[in-house]
């Protein structure tokens, strides 16, 4: 009995104590059959959390819960004592229900089918919660360091896996982007940016493994190009907490920048220290052709010259020429283990010419057909 009054004082932890109540009341069940329902309502709630013990599960839940002390401890504020007390009392309860074995219910009955889960395990303390809360946040931010956010609702999300060395070529475009993370992360001073060019360069998949190499160090969250006018709204959200956000809009449409993104954008250079936006958006192009071959023409546009004022930093994007983009092609089969041979260089310029022009997206897919067509010959 003295462990439920316990439990019914919970009040930081609150949604703690409502989703681990089966636990706490099969302390005081009666009936077998209650004993029963609750232990298999607790078996399911471990084996549904993906851990191991009662002690693990309620972990998980405390390291992910939003409350006034999580919260808190985000922001890198200050305890009230009274908080810090209850947490404490919380805490200790947590750990004794942790304890609770299924083995102190089974009767010579349902020793046969009683669900037994696994208990123990619960290594938290009050410092640990601090520590924890204070590097990788509170509530959904804590669960994730990649997130989606969409229709106002932040999401985890899981990532691709590039990684900066996985992209060929583009060396100064590459550390001109890192050299703005790092200092960012650093606490120095540090841009928001635009990636900008042709297609097909590698823009998306640059910021991608951006966020992939630095995913320990700062969280990043993808924001839908339709929900633009909703950055100042999660802006807002992130303002004031100890971890650092790199925020990403893709494929911005320069043609589709209304009054509401233009305004959304003209706060950047004033928002919170704790966040970074890094924008991609395609170059605008004009095609002719010369000589028998394909010639692109660019000519920046008042509105993209209005999307470069809203951004510290341009970095732009632009195809390779012949020479570069063999190069290119040369060091993805290397990476694969295939050997080169001077006849791709002739089959690769035809095939980037079918597919609309050279660039590192037309390289990978012409890789490809190579290495799936040529196999057996490029084992010999």
């Amino acid at each position: 009995m003295d462990t439920i009054l316990r439990y019914k004082s919970i009040s930081v932890f609150s949604r703690v104590a409502t989703e681990i109540m089966p636990l706490a009341m099969l302390t005081v069940a009666k009936t077998q059959e209650e004993k029963l329902s609750l232990a298999a309502e607790v078996f399911r709630r471990v084996a549904d959390s993906g851990t191991d013990s009662t002690g693990e599960w309620i972990k998980s839940l405390m390291l992910t819960d939003d409350n006034i002390f999580s919260r808190t401890a985000a922001h890198g504020g200050r305890i009230p004592e009274r908080i810090k007390a209850q947490v404490k009392n919380e805490l200790l309860l947590f750990k004794q229900l942790s304890l609770v074995s299924p083995e102190e219910f089974v009767t010579e009955f349902t020793k046969d089918f009683f669900p037994r889960f696994g208990s123990g395990g619960l290594s938290v303390t009050y410092d640990g919660l601090i520590l924890f809360y204070s590097t990788r946040g509170y509530g959904r931010f804590a669960g994730a360091n990649a997130f989606v956010y969409r229709d106002g609702c932040l999401t985890p999300a899981q990532t691709d896996g590039t990684r900066l060395s996985d992209l060929k070529d583009y060396v100064e475009e590459k550390n001109e982007i890192i050299r703005n993370t790092e200092n960012f992360i650093a606490g120095l001073p540090a841009f928001h940016t635009l990636l900008y060019g042709d297609r097909g360069t590698g823009k998306s998949a640059t910021v991608r493994a951006i966020a992939n190499e630095y995913g320990g160090r700062l969280k990043t969250i993808e924001l839908a190009r339709g929900d633009i006018g909703r950055l100042p709204e999660l802006i807002a959200e992130i303002a004031g907490l100890n971890q650092k956000f790199l925020i990403i809009i893709d494929d911005v449409n320069i043609d589709g920048v209304d009054a509401d993104v233009k305004t959304a954008l003209d706060g950047l250079q004033g928002n919170a220290s704790n966040c970074l936006v890094y924008c991609t958006a395609d170059r605008r192009r004009a095609a002719g052709v010369i000589g028998g071959g394909r010639s692109d023409r660019y000519k920046e546009t008042g509105e993209e010259l209005a999307l470069f004022d809203r951004f510290g930093l341009v970095i732009t994007y632009v195809n390779p020429d012949k020479d570069k983009f063999i190069d290119i092609l040369r060091q993805i089969l290397r990476s694969r283990g295939v050997k080169w041979r001077d006849e791709y260089a002739p089959l690769a310029e035809l095939a980037a010419i079918k597919k609309g022009g050279r660039s590192p997206h037309a390289a990978k897919q012409i890789a490809d057909l190579i290495e799936c067509t040529y196999a057996e010959r490029l084992a010999e």
